[in-house]
């Protein structure tokens, strides 16, 4: 459950649209060693996706 929690806060710092009281919430639960590596698994996950998509847009294109 701790990870997810993790991954929640990872992906709305993504966005930028969290607010301050939730954001103090999560960070006095969460487990801080583990949350850069967290960002960084994230985005790379999201890069890959983008350029899945755009491979098979390419793909389909020709």
């Amino acid at each position: 459950m701790a990870l997810l929690n993790m991954m929640r806060m990872v992906l709305w710092s993504f966005f930028g649209v969290r607010r301050g009281a939730a954001h103090e919430a999560d960070l006095a639960t969460v487990n801080l060693p583990l949350l850069p590596v967290m960002a960084v698994v994230l985005a790379m996950s999201f890069g890959a996706l983008l350029f899945a998509f755009a491979k098979i847009a390419v793909t389909i294109a020709h």
